[in-house]
Order: C-alpha cells, then sequence, then structure tokens
C-alpha cells in the first residue's frame, strides 16, 4: 500500500511539471501542453476581429527551437470571429471543442481529413455563411446544438457510425436541400433535433438496403423525399471496395473480415457495400475471390 502511495505522488509530481502556456505564432494562437498544442482562443480584450479572410493552420509549429503537433481546437478558439471566412485543417487536428466557430457569420468552409474524430457541442451554431460539411467518420452522435441556425447550409453528411441526433442540433437550417445519412438504423433524433419545416423542404439520402426503415421511422419519415445513396455518393465520402474494416487501405486484415462475413453479414450498410466487389448487390465467394486477387 505504502509503494502504491508512492508511486500516485510521483505521478502527481511529474504532472504538475507539465506547463501549459500560450504563444501566438503567425497569427494565429496555440496553447502547449507538453509536445501537443492546440489552435486556442485570444485575450478577451482582443478577440474581435482577430482573424480576418482565409486562413491554414499547419501540422506542426516551433517555438523557442522546439516542435509541437497540433493536434486539437480549444474551445471558443474563433468564437465570434466575424471576418474569418475559411479555415484549413492538417490531419493532425483530431477535436474541435464546444463552441469552437460559435457565431463566425462570415465562415463559409472548414476543411478537415478523416482523422478528426470530434466535434463538440454548439461549434457550429450561428455560422450563418456555411454552405456544406460532413461530420467525422468517427462520429457516434450530432453533438447539442451543432450547427443551429446555420442559414446557409444546404448540404451536410452524417456517417455510417451516427446512432444519435441531439437537441437542436439540426434546428433551423432553412436551406438545407440535401441530408446524406450513412447508418443502417435510423438514428435516434432527439425532441427538437429537427425544424419540421426544414425536413419538409430537404432529400434525406439513405442506405437502399433500409430506405423503408427510414420511411417508417417516426424520426425521420418527415423529409420531403427520402431516396437510395448512390455508388457515386459512397465512393465521394471515400468509402472504397475492399476497405471492409474503414481504415483507409485494403489488405489482408480486410480479407479475413470479408471470409467471416460471408458466412455471417452484418446488417452495416456501409460494410456490405464495401464487401461488394463485384457491385452485384450480393456478398459472396464470388467478391471474396476477387478481394483476393487483388491483394
Amino acid at each position: 500500500m505504502r509503494r502504491y502511495l508512492i508511486y500516485l505522488l510521483l505521478t502527481f509530481c511529474n504532472l504538475s511539471f507539465v506547463h501549459a502556456f500560450v504563444v501566438e505564432i503567425d497569427g494565429i494562437c496555440y496553447e502547449i501542453i507538453g509536445s501537443l498544442a492546440a489552435v486556442t482562443h485570444q485575450e478577451w480584450e482582443r478577440i474581435d476581429g482577430w482573424y480576418v479572410g482565409d486562413i491554414v493552420i499547419p501540422e506542426q509549429i516551433t517555438y523557442k527551437g522546439q516542435t509541437y503537433n497540433v493536434r486539437s481546437v480549444d474551445e471558443n478558439a474563433f468564437a465570434y470571429q466575424e471576418e474569418l471566412t475559411s479555415v484549413k485543417f492538417p490531419s493532425t487536428v483530431r477535436a474541435f471543442s464546444a463552441c469552437a466557430f460559435i457565431g463566425c457569420t462570415k465562415l463559409r468552409q472548414v476543411s478537415a481529413s478523416d482523422n478528426l474524430l470530434v466535434i463538440g457541442s454548439s461549434a457550429f451554431t450561428g455560422c450563418t455563411s456555411l454552405q456544406s460539411i460532413a461530420l467525422p467518420r468517427s462520429s457516434k452522435k450530432v453533438d447539442t446544438l451543432s450547427f443551429y441556425c446555420c442559414a446557409s447550409l444546404s448540404s451536410l453528411i452524417l456517417p455510417h457510425r451516427i446512432r444519435t441526433v441531439c437537441q437542436g442540433a439540426l434546428e433551423h437550417l432553412p436551406s438545407l436541400k440535401n441530408l446524406y445519412l450513412f447508418a443502417s438504423e435510423p438514428p435516434v433524433a432527439e425532441q427538437g433535433a429537427f425544424t419540421l419545416s426544414d425536413q419538409k423542404r430537404c432529400t434525406l439520402h439513405v442506405p437502399k438496403e433500409t430506405l423503408e426503415k427510414y420511411q417508417q421511422s417516426p424520426d425521420w419519415q418527415d423529409f420531403y423525399r427520402i431516396v437510395p445513396l448512390t455508388d457515386a455518393e459512397y465512393a465521394r465520402q471515400n468509402y472504397h471496395r475492399g476497405d471492409i474494416n474503414d481504415d483507409g487501405k485494403v489488405d489482408a486484415l480486410d480479407l479475413e473480415l470479408m471470409r467471416l462475413i460471408i458466412v455471417n453479414l452484418p446488417d452495416d450498410s456501409a460494410v456490405r457495400w464495401a464487401a461488394d466487389i463485384n457491385e452485384d448487390g450480393k456478398v459472396n465467394a464470388a467478391d471474396y475471390v476477387l478481394l483476393a486477387k487483388r491483394l
């Protein structure tokens, strides 16, 4: 017991030496903790009009001879930057924290890689010029008020792991014309997730195997039209034939998964699509043979 307490004390002491501090490099503010950096907000008295136009966040920054990987975006990092028009993030960035872009009224575009894992609550609330965006591939929910009052948002893509659309997440989107939803099972939509009038104007694109489920779901049946996703729409979102585990490459692991799912085909439409190598609408031994030949 005494040894365990000493270990905890040493761990606490080591953590206490990880000093966090904020630096400004090329007009962008970062919080540095250990070997990592997060894009962060400025001092409040200087916040208005700090970022103007289009900006690009680098993968790494160097400060006093030390290199730091840019890994995330802090809460309120770009809050109320009304002259900001676009931000391009590197593949190293994993998370947009809550309210990261709240009130950025001229923000039209945010570019991030599939490595992005999290979009926090109210991240884009009030971004009235934002026109289209895709959620991170690993997302299981659209967080509370994520896109609330994004009045210009015309297209939104929700990946196949989405299970919940939280309250206010897609509320007051009068320009939304196309919602692409790759989930096999209709996600749970919390009360107030949508505005009914917005649903009546929007086409919902869903996996063809589960089209009827969406048409009969109380949460989703009120959309203007509900239509099946096309092969081209899967391809545009970087779903690839043969990449069954959705890790961005086709290899021996996918071949092993193919062998397993032929016996017990899962109810995941994205997996079914990726496993249908010969594109005949079925997953069977013929697909296994074709995939083996590719490898």
